[in-house]
């Protein structure tokens, strides 16, 4: 029932659980911390109690311990959120119970079903654990603390399930927001080269500066296709001409939903004409990951559309070479857009005797100290979304470019996730179909006919 958390964002790159995405937050910045307000009654500790009511909020004094269920590969990342939290909260213990990668997925279904569940969980597939009543609906305590206010909708929409459908209805997963920035890497050589002294601020200033750097002789895009790769330029564009909010309906199932539409039809376009004019190497199809590492620090390319995760891969000789910014709007001024998996979200399970004090748990990571924890771990936080932090430039560090991405998107409510997320059929299809597009044996309104027919087989065969 219960998925293997990796990460989709790196198709054929060792999951989440096995590194940590070199991310981090910019010196100083703060989230909005709200304090919580005590609530009356007994509380909601009962066991079994999938949707509790009356909720207490002030328990930070009352000594408990609670249990998080742990995979190995997010162990330190998640022993640091605790020990933050028991740093907070002294009376309050909380203790991992972990399990290895290979097994968690097995593991956790019955564990949550069992009499000694844990109180705290991080599930890939909510829809299956709501409807076991294995999760703790999470509104009564998203109403006390205020979670709404704190953390933009797109970051809390993949923990609501209503219908079995994620993306609206009762919330199921809460905590803080932060990530990967999945954006535009650019060389910072040939970006002088071309006088790129900002980021474009739409696609069409993208364009202008591609087209510049061909005319120069330089490769506008490092990319590679031999597994697809690809396919996160696409999503990038998608997200921005479907809208974050229509693509995560996508991936998240919601009926009624099609990529059969002229916004992705237009995407497809861009992405065919950039391939057409020569801004993509002509053996795309030919390289893979590793290589289209190699020749990005190589000089051989500007752009390289990835995941923050590179900063970790890409040749150490190459640092302070390279910076990022997020995909721009389709229009000067529109909205930002664009993919990752919110790392500070949790559940608490349906039988934990602790839901309230678990509750806090997911309230602290709203807070300043639960992004430090991020941080130190490799992701960018939200921060306080101040206009400064939501602003993407060329200059500062890595570390300031990353957050001011992934504030950026979060200001505008962008997040979304990724197509061959919504079916593993659909990323089969997508590698084959992406390849086809740069050889030029496919048009893009019939790949997205395609993409879509293959998404529709997948959806009436689960």
């Amino acid at each position: 029932m219960f998925q293997h958390r990796t990460s989709a964002a790196r198709p054929r790159i060792s999951g989440r659980r096995r590194r940590a995405l070199l991310a981090a937050t910019a010196a100083g910045c703060t989230l909005v911390t709200l304090a919580a307000c005590g609530a009356p009654g007994s509380g909601s500790g009962s066991p079994g109690d999938a949707s509790p009511t009356a909720v207490n909020t002030a328990v930070g004094d009352t000594p408990a311990t609670l249990t998080l269920f742990s995979s190995a590969g997010l162990q330190a990342y998640e022993q640091d959120l605790a020990d933050a939290f028991h740093a907070k909260h002294p009376k309050i213990k909380v203790k991992l119970r972990v399990e290895g990668d290979n097994n968690f997925n097995t593991v956790l279904p019955r564990l949550l079903a069992s009499g000694s569940a844990p109180d705290i969980v991080q599930p890939y597939d909510l829809p299956g654990g709501v409807k076991a009543g294995l999760l703790t609906d999470l509104d009564a305590y998203d109403k006390a603390y205020g979670w709404a206010s704190k953390v933009p909708a797109s970051a809390l929409a993949p923990g609501r399930v209503s219908n079995g459908v994620i993306g609206g209805g009762s919330l199921y997963q809460a905590g803080g927001s932060a990530g990967p920035l999945v954006g535009v890497f650019y060389n910072k050589e040939l970006a002088a080269k071309v006088g790129m002294t900002k980021p474009p601020a739409s696609i069409g200033e993208l364009e202008a500066v591609m087209a510049k750097a061909k005319r120069t002789g330089i490769t506008p895009i490092v990319a590679s296709n031999q597994d697809g790769l690809i396919g996160h330029l696409y999503n990038l564009l998608l997200g921005n001409y479907m809208g974050a909010q229509a693509l995560s309906d996508l991936v998240h199932h919601k009926p009624g939903v099609t990529l059969d539409t002229p916004a992705a039809v237009e995407a497809t376009e861009v992405l065919h004409k950039w391939i057409k004019a020569g801004y993509l190497a002509s053996d795309v199809n030919a390289l893979n990951q590793e290589a289209s590492y190699g020749k990005f620090t190589g000089g051989k390319g500007l752009f390289f559309f990835q995941g923050s995760w590179i900063t970790q891969t890409l040749d150490k000789n190459f640092k302070g070479k390279y910076g990022v910014f997020p995909m721009p709007p389709t229009e000067k001024g529109g909205l930002y857009a664009g993919m990752t998996s919110n790392t500070l979200a949790f559940s608490i399970a349906a039988r934990s005797k602790n839901k309230d004090a678990a509750a806090l748990f997911l309230d602290f990571l709203t807070t300043p100290e639960a992004a430090k924890v991020a941080v130190k771990n490799g992701y960018a936080a939200l921060t306080s979304g101040s206009d400064g932090e939501a602003k993407p430039s060329l200059s500062g560090t890595m570390t300031q470019q990353i957050q001011a991405g992934y504030a950026a998107i979060a200001a505008d409510n962008g997040f979304d996730s990724w197509l061959q997320n919504s079916a593993p059929e659909v990323n089969t299809k997508l590698i084959q179909q992406l390849q086809l597009l740069v050889s030029g044996k496919v048009a893009p309104a019939e790949m997205v006919k395609t993409l879509q027919t293959t998404y529709s087989k997948a959806l009436k065969g689960s």
